[in-house]
Order: structure tokens, then C-alpha cells, then sequence
């Protein structure tokens, strides 16, 4: 017998044993294993909200009786990161916001009418509403202070140039 029958041979020999062991394990035990405690308990959740910022003052500044921008200002117990001030669902830029004291903080913003019209368009005529929110991450914000912003056309025809 030469060595490639020997290999094949044990081989084959190996192959059996196999068989018969497998055939020999005992088999899978069936189990139930579904999870039915009846155990459970009750508890009240409160979800955490945010302060809504508090608009102390809005005034609207004009040059014979043409809107020239607008100074709003705000408290709130929270860092400038977390605020949003919006102008027609518009989001003014953090740079246009000064904060001062040490918390609850005072917020200001003057808005001049050209970058009004940069964010919005054209303004004259028009009614515009301004938000001030907390917010805290991207989608967590507190209920918003709003003051609504109307603008008269040139010379104050479109009608005065207010925000209340």
C-alpha cells in the first residue's frame, strides 16, 4: 500500500469516527424562553423645559418718519450659545447680539434696516415677527417671546413704524 492510499484511507477512517460521534451527541434541549414577569411599577416623568427669555424693551428708531432699524432687548438665565433671536423665521447672526452682566444675562440687538433688508428682503409696508428663544442643542428650544415688528414705507406712508 502506497502513502496516498494510507492518507486516504485514514481519511476516510477519520471520517467515520466523525460520523458515528455526531450521531452519538445528544440533541438541541427545546426551550421556552419568552419573558413574562408580571412584576412593573409607575412613575411620573416631568420633562426638563427651558425658561423662555423675558423681552424688556423693543423700540424702533426712524429718520423723518422712514424705519432706520430697530434695538431689542432680552434677559435670560442662559450663555449667549443658547440664544436665537429671529426675524421672520430668519436667524440672526450671534455677532449682532451683545451680552451682559452675570447671569440672568441682559441681551441687546440693534438691527439696522440695511441688514434687515440682507436678511429679508424688502421691508417697507410690512409686518415681521421677532423671536427670542433658549435653545439647547438643534432641536430643543424653550416657548418663544415674541414681539411683532411693523414697518411703515418711506416717509411713514405705509403707516407708523412700530414694535410691540
Amino acid at each position: 500500500m502506497n502513502a496516498s492510499s494510507r492518507h486516504r484511507m485514514l481519511a476516510g477512517v477519520i471520517g467515520a469516527i466523525l460520523l458515528v460521534g455526531i450521531s452519538l451527541a445528544p440533541s438541541a434541549q427545546v426551550t421556552d424562553a419568552a419573558f413574562t414577569d408580571s412584576e412593573h411599577t409607575t412613575a411620573t416623568l416631568t420633562a426638563a423645559t427651558l425658561e423662555t427669555p423675558v423681552v424688556t424693551s423693543c423700540t424702533v428708531t426712524s429718520f423723518l418718519g422712514t424705519f432706520t432699524g430697530f434695538t431689542i432687548v432680552w434677559t435670560s438665565p442662559y450663555v449667549k450659545a443658547n440664544e436665537r433671536l429671529s426675524i421672520n423665521n430668519v436667524t440672526v447672526a450671534p455677532a449682532n447680539i451683545t451680552q451682559s452682566g452675570a447671569g440672568p444675562y441682559t441681551y441687546t440687538s440693534t438691527i439696522s434696516s440695511g441688514l434687515l433688508n440682507t436678511l429679508l428682503g424688502s421691508l417697507l409696508g410690512s409686518t415681521n415677527t421677532v423671536r427670542v428663544e433658549a435653545i439647547a442643542g438643534t432641536s430643543w428650544a424653550s416657548q418663544a417671546a415674541t414681539k411683532t415688528l411693523s414697518v411703515g414705507g418711506l416717509l411713514g406712508l405705509g403707516g407708523n413704524n412700530t414694535c410691540t
